[in-house]
């Protein structure tokens, strides 16, 4: 009986279901992984790649997403060998830009983001860099809800040094 409320405390900080239950419920674009660790749960939805240097639009349709204690960030991604470097001065020339909205299934806007890339903030782990507002790149979605996630980038003049581009949704935990 003693292990009830340890058992109790670990599923109130993640979520009542295990994350390998909700990722199976998981339907719609992209890949959905796993990210799961010893005290959080998550999951990263990654969307198709696309060339950094033409614009580009899409509509990824999304429904019974994941659930965890917290709202993931949508962020716009590449990849880089771990030697090369994105210096703050090519950042801030950076003329990139990425709008992102989130729309539920009655076409009702419930979230959107306009980020110029030269004012984002860029996170890099092992070559894996990462374009993101932490104030309004985090969306919220409902459980049993269905979502449409529209997306459009606009190159500029001076794009992210990558080839490819692709947006993800990511609720991993980062710890």
């Amino acid at each position: 009986m003693s292990w009830l409320l340890p058992l109790a405390a670990a599923l109130a900080l993640t979520s009542c279901k295990p994350m390998g239950t909700q990722a199976k419920q998981y339907s719609g674009d992209g890949t959905l992984r796993t990210c799961s660790k010893l005290i959080g749960q998550g999951y990263a939805i990654e969307f198709a790649p696309f060339d950094a240097t033409k614009p580009y639009l899409a509509s990824y349709r999304l429904s019974h997403v994941p659930q965890v204690h917290r709202d993931p960030y949508v962020y716009l991604r590449f990849h880089s060998g771990p030697s090369v470097s994105f210096p703050e001065d090519l950042r801030k020339r950076g003329t990139a830009a990425i709008w992102v909205s989130l729309a539920d299934t009655y076409g009702r806007e419930q979230h959107s983001l306009d980020l110029p890339l030269s004012s984002a903030v860029w996170a890099e782990s092992q070559g894996l860099f990462g374009a993101y507002n932490p104030d309004q790149s985090q969306f919220h979605f409902e459980p049993q809800e269905g979502y449409v996630l529209t997306v459009s980038y606009r190159p500029g003049a001076v794009p992210p040094p990558a080839a490819n581009l692709y947006f993800e949704i990511d609720d991993c935990a980062h710890y």
